[in-house]
């Protein structure tokens, strides 16, 4: 089954790179400069807002999101060249595997 992608919007942080909210389902997406993306699950609508106007959005993730809520990573490695992608998908790089998670 394909991850479900939500559309996330770039933010200014040295250690964040982007984030979004599904608002029906409850989830935070957070993409990190790294390139992986994480879901954090029921997180409410306030700690996202509270999220984008923070001065520091890497700290405020560190304090308030990272450890309490249940996540889960949606990115993963390509076994034949290291391209960073979704979990599933063709490796847009080489294509010849699929991103996975790093055992």
């Amino acid at each position: 089954m394909p991850a479900h992608k939500i559309p996330m919007e770039t933010v200014t942080s040295s250690n964040l790179d982007a984030i979004g909210y599904d608002t029906a389902a409850k989830t935070l997406a957070i993409g990190f400069i790294s390139g992986h993306i994480h879901h954090y699950f029921d997180v409410p609508e306030q700690t996202v807002v509270d999220l984008a106007m923070a001065e520091s959005k890497g700290k405020f993730y560190s304090q308030n999101i990272k450890g309490k809520f249940t996540s889960e990573k949606m990115t993963g490695k390509c076994e034949a060249c290291g391209d960073i992608g979704w979990l599933g998908d063709e490796c847009t790089d080489c294509g010849t595997k699929h991103y996975a998670r790093a055992a």
